[in-house]
């Protein structure tokens, strides 16, 4: 856009910004005039984000061009929209101005913090995954799938003996076995009302999605093919499994815009559209909250159901909240009844926990920060075990 003939100015967002990160938004200037102008400019960026630095002043020399960045938080995932810059250039004696308004409106997309999943690649490349946390995806001997054959060396299960090989090559033979690829692994994703809650910056359900991003990560990585669904009163969101990098792009914008409903859970529902969707026994993961004691014992029939044909693993987010408070010394009547409220919300959840995590049914329990690292973890202990 052009002031006059005199200006130009455009903005230019660093890619996709994520989601409690200082995102860069650069604004280019240039001035197409023989004399040096002074300028203000304001950009119209989207209701509710979080700005650094907005409020840019400049001086060009003739025919200059430079650019000029602030930082931009968002307040949360999905499609928001900059609209114009507003610029105002001052004259040389600064008696007069002129303002005005450039388009420069433009969609941009709000995407979880994947910036941890790019550490896993690097770290995965250097072999220092347990550096991050991370248990070992491979373990020769642990896992379900025929490898290779080696010399039996001391400490090797006899179950693990190739007799027959054994035979021909006159010394003991051992099978190898690595964990089992291109198994279905499903990341269901709980976008109800409690998830709408609030730990620190962000909401349960923003833990979720980035766990389930980071779980989806690995799962490819390892060659497993992985599905995504999205569920509150009823299903929302239904990606079919596959594998590849290409899919992983797919999961990422199916999660990007997931936002929590103020409805009650129909787990039910979620297990109706996997019954219909996939026969061959997968891992179905299910994030969820375990908060509210009616929502979570509608969990209990249907997960165990489906423990008959596929694996379930149940992740629940804690409340940290809850537990700071029973820990907590009260100083007033009204703090013994909170606590008291709260020791029995926790208890109910301790029962519920139980209730679900019984035949055959796996569970984690992990407070918000720490569900990404539980949940991989988790799924890689299923792996290494051969549970699917």
């Amino acid at each position: 856009a052009v002031l006059g003939t005199r200006l130009e100015a455009s903005r230019n967002p660093k890619g996709r910004l994520h989601l409690g990160a200082e995102n860069r938004i650069v604004i280019r200037l240039k001035n197409l005039q023989n004399r040096r102008v002074r300028l203000e400019l304001r950009d119209d960026a989207p209701v509710g984000f979080e700005l650094k630095g907005e409020r840019i002043h400049a001086t060009l020399e003739p025919f200059e061009v430079t650019t000029k960045t602030y930082l931009a938080t968002p307040p949360k995932r999905g499609k928001f929209s900059f609209g114009d810059l507003h610029v105002r250039a001052v004259g040389p004696l600064g008696l007069c101005a002129v303002e005005r308004a450039f388009p420069a409106g433009i969609e941009v997309r709000v995407y979880p913090d994947l910036r941890g999943a790019s550490r896993l690649l690097l770290a995965t490349a250097a072999r220092d995954l347990q550096n991050l946390g991370l248990r070992q995806i491979r373990r020769d001997g642990a896992g379900t799938e025929f490898a290779r054959l080696r010399d039996y060396v001391q400490g090797d299960s006899q179950r693990d003996i190739d007799w027959k090989a054994s035979a021909r090559r006159h010394k003991p033979v051992t099978r190898v076995h690595e964990t089992e690829r291109c198994q279905t692994v499903f990341l269901c994703v709980d976008a109800g009302r409690t998830m709408a809650a609030r730990v620190d910056t962000l909401t349960k359900l923003d833990y979720a999605v980035n766990a389930a991003l980071f779980l989806a990560f690995v799962a490819i990585r390892n060659g497993d093919r992985v599905g995504v669904v999205v569920f509150s009163d009823g299903v929302r969101a239904f990606l079919p499994p596959a594998a590849g990098r290409r899919h992983y792009r797919r999961i990422v914008d199916t999660l990007y815009s997931a936002e929590a409903a103020l409805t009650f859970v129909d787990y039910q529902a979620l297990f109706r559209e996997l019954s219909m969707r996939s026969r061959k026994r997968s891992l179905v993961t299910i994030f969820t909250d375990l908060i509210d004691e009616e929502q979570s014992r509608s969990l209990v029939a249907p997960i165990h159901r489906m423990a008959r044909r596929h694996l379930p693993l149940c992740i629940a987010l804690r409340d940290q909240g809850i537990e700071d408070l029973v820990s907590q010394r009260p100083l007033q009547p009204e703090d013994a009844f909170r606590q008291a409220a709260a020791l029995e919300l926790l208890e109910e959840r301790e029962g519920l926990k139980s209730l679900i995590a019984r035949d055959g049914v796996q569970l984690v329990d992990a407070a918000p920060r720490e569900l990404s690292l539980a949940a991989v973890n988790r799924y890689l202990e299923v792996k290494r075990r051969g549970l699917l």
